[in-house]
């Protein structure tokens, strides 16, 4: 379970140096760099550092209450045997060491709970009702964590006095902002967002032995030319049938798949369905601003790679093994899925495979995009700790995360990536692009009605998308209002 749970985390600042910090201007400047004086060097971290208070939990104890399945990045126990001998011990380790210093450097004794994720919603609605202070983070996925926060059960971070700018926070979680409120976040501390982010993988023999019509592909996204219609291209007349007379996933297929992977496409091409950012008044509807256009390209071209020619092998719902194991067994050339399947694929492929982005729109299309699904992992803060221990309660989340950033994530990076899940030194590279992309739609997380939308369309290859958008759209100004009036508890 721990590699299945623990297998990319390292990206969410990706490339980024353990001691420095994002280049968010592409100058080579970081957070910080206004307060380091000629000929002094001082690090994203101790600037950090420097601007917390010393924090003093009188050695009470803090505890983080998450769903079961994300148990191994937050707990680590002392003198585990592993028994593989393999890198787990070093993750559990590295988990084990943070925990201990977070007591040291903030008093504290610090506890997990474990929870079902079916039990998730009542513990976290009967603490904020009773205040009983057995809990006072939460791990949870990320679409109950968008559930809780609507329903007022959160405390927003910006109050609390979390500094949401440094390198160890993924500040696309932070632009799910309302009314300038951020109630849930991902970084360095969390793994499981990164596991179920989507990555395309592809045959490396199968590529060689269709060299002629498939260039390089390390080469093509790096050239910026690895676009939607170009991956069209490049699957057609890989397909070869068994010899039986039905197509199913014991063929031969260009592009193996899943029903989620439409919505994956949509997102590649840089499009999503709710605009919003801390700067933003309100979210808005991306496609309402002369976008439709080009969301009925990139359906119309999804359409045709899911369906026309026989090149892809979509795994229905429920039956995504189906996909994982055809690749496997040397029957796919590219194969669309999330990260955590890289572990298996490493464990069980006697093949060599590598690491893409997804497919971008066109060559003008600045990055290459990805999203994650909504099961991944989210850390957010009880409502019911109190405004008299915000500020303190965010100190610690900054240490936490701080700790995190210093010692589980270069493990992650160095120790899961590079020894169990990838096999060549250009995948590393292609994940850097893939990790430092990612973008977020609060309609992916948030029950705004668009989540099933183009991902059925393709499926169906119905042309029902524009008609059903316009319906849904209809009702966002009214369900935006009801999500509003929760937050601010009227």
């Amino acid at each position: 379970m721990l590699s299945i749970l623990m297998l990319v985390s390292a990206f969410t600042a990706c490339g980024v140096n353990t001691e420095g910090g994002d280049d968010k201007e592409g100058d080579g400047s970081k957070k910080g760099d206004e307060a380091v004086s000629e000929g002094e060097t001082r690090s994203e971290v101790d600037i950090a550092l420097d601007s917390l208070d010393e924090i003093d939990y009188g050695g009470n104890e803090f505890t983080i209450m998450h769903a079961e399945r994300f148990e191994n990045e937050i707990w680590g126990e002392n003198k585990v045997v592993d028994k593989e001998n393999g890198g787990d011990q070093l993750l559990n380790d590295a988990v084990y060491e943070r925990n201990t210093l977070l007591e040291e450097k903030c008093k504290l004794v610090f506890n997990h709970i474990a929870n079902p994720d079916a039990a998730m919603q009542q513990a976290v609605t009967n603490e904020a009702a009773t205040a009983s202070g057995d809990f006072q983070l939460i791990t949870a996925s990320v679409r109950d964590s968008a559930t809780f926060a609507t329903g007022g059960y959160l405390r927003d971070y910006i109050s609390m006095g979390v500094d949401l700018e440094y390198s160890w926070w993924d500040t696309g979680t932070a632009d799910f902002a309302l009314e300038g409120q951020v109630f849930f976040m991902n970084g360095a501390h969390n793994f499981a967002d990164d596991n179920v982010t989507y990555v395309l993988i592809f045959n490396k023999q199968l590529r060689d032995e269709h060299a002629n019509t498939v260039p390089n592909p390390y080469e093509t996204v790096q050239n910026g030319d690895w676009t939607l219609d170009y991956f069209n291209t490049v699957i057609q007349g890989v397909s070869a049938d068994n010899g039986d007379g039905v197509w199913n996933e014991k063929d031969t297929y260009g592009f193996l798949t899943t029903w989620e992977y439409g919505n994956t496409f949509f997102m590649g091409c840089d499009l999503r369905y709710v605009l919003n950012d801390r700067q933003s008044a309100e979210p808005t509807l991306f496609l309402d601003s002369g976008k439709m256009e080009k969301a009925t390209n990139v359906l119309e071209l999804a359409t045709k790679i899911y369906h026309e020619n026989n090149a892809s092998f979509m795994s229905p719902p429920g039956q995504e093994g189906l996909g994982l194991d055809a690749f496997k067994e040397g029957r796919g050339l590219f194969f669309g899925e999330v990260a955590q399947n890289l572990t298996a694929l490493n464990r069980e492929m006697d093949g060599d495979y590598g690491v893409l982005p997804v497919p971008k729109y066109d060559k003008a299309q600045a990055n290459y995009r990805t999203w994650t699904h909504d099961s991944g992992s989210a850390l957010s803060v009880t409502s019911a700790v109190s405004d008299k221990d915000a500020e303190l309660v965010g100190d610690i989340i900054q240490m936490y995360a701080i700790l995190s950033y210093q010692h589980v994530k270069p493990k992650f990076y160095d120790v899961m990536l590079s020894t169990k899940s990838v096999r060549d030194p250009e995948s590393p590279v292609m994940l850097d692009i893939i990790f430092q992309n990612r973008v977020y739609d609060m309609a992916m997380y948030f029950d705004l009605g668009f989540y099933e939308l183009f991902k059925t369309s393709v499926n169906n290859a119905d042309g029902s998308f524009s008609s059903k958008y316009a319906s849904t759209s209809k009702r966002f100004d009214r369900r935006m209002d009801q999500i509003m009036k929760k937050l601010r508890q009227e």
